[in-house]
């Protein structure tokens, strides 16, 4: 059974702030579904990179759960970018 990846990087303010801030292990199915979705893009300009990759034979995966639910909803939304801004008006 192939194991997936699904990995958050903050872009930040500036370069030197960049850094993974969501890693979750997702099947196949949905890392199809995933696969479409590259940038989650906040007000404040920032953004939220999303990059899904296979796992290594025997990798080490230490998970970090921040923005599960934020790319759930940007997954729902569909769409290579999401800004979060629609994401609150569906909500309304």
């Amino acid at each position: 059974m192939t194991r997936f990846i699904l990995e958050g990087e903050w872009s930040g303010y500036t370069s030197s702030q960049q850094r993974v801030v969501h890693r979750e292990i997702i099947n196949n199915k949905r890392a199809e579904r995933l696969r479409q979705l590259h940038k989650i893009v906040y007000t404040d300009g920032t953004s939220l990179m999303i990059r899904v990759r296979e796992a290594e034979y025997r990798e080490k995966i230490k998970l970090i759960n921040s923005y599960g639910e934020l790319i759930r909803d940007a997954e729902k939304h569909g769409g290579s970018v999401v800004r979060v801004a629609d994401l609150c008006e569906e909500t309304v």
